[in-house]
């Protein structure tokens, strides 16, 4: 087997890993969900959903982006066959993860009153989030574990942890509810943490290390590398809830709450609908990119590889998501979302240039460029998205701010492929090229065609559509991983 199609299949392979972990984890929270709505009410449910909110803004604060930049590192490392680097990268990672774990449970301890009286109006919930500094522990010292799993590229291992820390922690939690009903919230918490932590402790001491003594010094030059690009990526991901945050406000004030509720609505059914697809993604390339990243013919070779793959899996989907809009709707809220179908069709559309970048994203971060990552992907991404939605909010409402986000998809799309070039002599290859004018097309077609009449003959022009589609998907992965032989080996098998 050639090392191109290898990789494809690795791709592929991971993907559909992941994918299923990542459906589980999502049908696993909302099972949760349900299940605190019957037991706790609508207050518990509140109360819950609060505490949840504080957790993961500690976590994302304390944890200093670490367990990200680390991979990269850890990847590195192992990719150099240098078993005494690996062992001072890992034994430095260590260092810093129990670090920002002991920085979340103090930050929580001491900023318990605080936290209590913004969340809650008072300080009633003081203790509360003292014990819930145990669950940030464990959240934090859990990431830890899964980094280092990715790091390896020991995606099996990750992948089952993830899944039984996941499942574990629910069914652990559920007595803490139905016995203690609001009582029982923060146990029910620090439990499915710690079970978390417990199930991604088990995979990850597999590992095996060489140990290696580390000086002061030496800890403190490569430990603070990768804490600036942790950082880095933290400031970025604050910066984008703000921008978020802004967004929002500026709806319920020049709009109606009723209209920022929509917006959320269309935002979470479309982030949903394919957010598992670069998720699953994200978890084998991040590693496998930032192992070649100092060769740069290797790069492009790794990201055109990812970036066809993932125009091919999600094109057949987004004209899916265009058709089923209306069903989609109804399915996962109400009648009373059928407004935000326009603007379902538009962010679809947007989507397709969102998949096209996704894997030229990841270059900057990758390679370590902490200062470009933060200005292009912090910074001037944020600013993008920021001034795009409230013009097209502003000038159309909600259909103007769909096609906003559509406008600032298709300018992040050109804006990071002018980038990666310059910086990076990066090059979309032909095959990739002529794939995305392709699956333009037919998105572009099928979205035209929903917008100017919904009727029999649009829906079978369409439906003829997403057979093409799927054939194209079919045609072009086939070339890449051989799915015919995969199928026929897996039927003798």
């Amino acid at each position: 087997m050639s090392d191109s199609k290898s990789s494809y299949r690795q791709i592929i392979k991971t993907t559909t890993l992941f994918g299923g972990v990542q459906i589980i984890q999502i049908l696993t929270s909302i099972a949760r969900g349900k299940i605190v709505a019957i037991l706790l009410g609508t207050a518990g449910m509140g109360i819950n959903t609060l505490l949840n909110a504080s957790l993961t803004l500690i976590v994302q604060f304390a944890s200093l982006g670490i367990n990200f930049s680390a991979v990269r590192d850890i990847s590195q490392a192992n990719n150099s066959g240098d078993v005494q680097g690996l062992g001072k990268t890992v034994k430095i990672f260590n260092i810093l993860i129990y670090f920002c774990a002991a920085l979340g449970l103090f930050t929580m301890v001491i900023g318990s009153y605080w936290l209590s009286k913004y969340t809650f109006g008072n300080g009633s919930y003081t203790m509360s989030f003292i014990w819930l500094s145990l669950a940030v522990t464990f959240t934090i010292l859990n990431s830890g574990n899964i980094t280092l799993l990715q790091g390896m590229q020991n995606l099996k291992d990750m992948a089952r942890a993830s899944l039984v820390g996941s499942l574990g922690g629910l069914i652990l939690s559920l007595p803490f509810y139905y016995l203690y009903g609001e009582k029982g919230i923060i146990p029910a918490l620090i439990a499915a943490a710690f079970f978390s932590y417990c199930a991604s402790k088990f995979y990850s001491r597999k590992i095996k290390f060489e140990p290696q003594k580390i000086s002061f010094n030496s800890f403190l030059s490569e430990g603070t590398g990768m804490a600036k690009l942790g950082i880095a990526m933290m400031v970025s991901t604050l910066i984008g809830s703000v921008v978020n945050y802004l967004i929002n406000s500026y709806i319920g004030k020049f709009g109606s709450i009723a209209e920022v509720g929509l917006y959320g609505a269309g935002v979470s059914i479309t982030n949903q609908y394919v957010g598992v697809i670069f998720t699953a993604m994200a978890v084998d390339y991040f590693p496998r990119l930032s192992a070649v990243c100092d060769d740069e013919k290797k790069i492009n070779e790794v990201v055109n590889q990812q970036a066809e793959i993932v125009v091919l899996i999600i094109l057949p989907l987004l004209i899916i998501m265009i058709l089923s809009a209306p069903l989609l709707i109804k399915i996962l809220l109400s009648k009373q979302f059928l407004d935000i179908t326009t603007f379902i069709y538009w962010v679809s559309f947007g989507l397709l240039f969102k998949a096209a970048s996704f894997a030229m994203g990841y270059i900057s971060f990758a390679k370590g460029d902490k200062k470009t990552f933060f200005l292009f992907e912090g910074v001037t991404g944020s600013v993008l998205i920021l001034t795009c939605n409230i013009a097209g909010y502003t000038i159309g409402g909600l259909n103007g701010l769909a096609m906003s986000v559509l406008i600032s998809y298709i300018i992040y799309f050109f804006a990071v492929l002018v980038l990666t070039r310059k910086l990076y002599n990066f090059h979309l290859k032909n095959s990739f090229i002529k794939i995305f004018i392709k699956a333009i097309v037919l998105v572009l077609t099928v979205l035209i065609l929903m917008l100017l009449k919904q009727n029999l003959i649009s829906y079978i022009v369409s439906l003829v559509i997403l057979v093409v589609a799927l054939y194209l998907s079919y045609y072009e992965l086939n070339k890449r991983i051989g799915i015919r032989s995969l199928i026929m080996n897996r039927i003798k098998r």
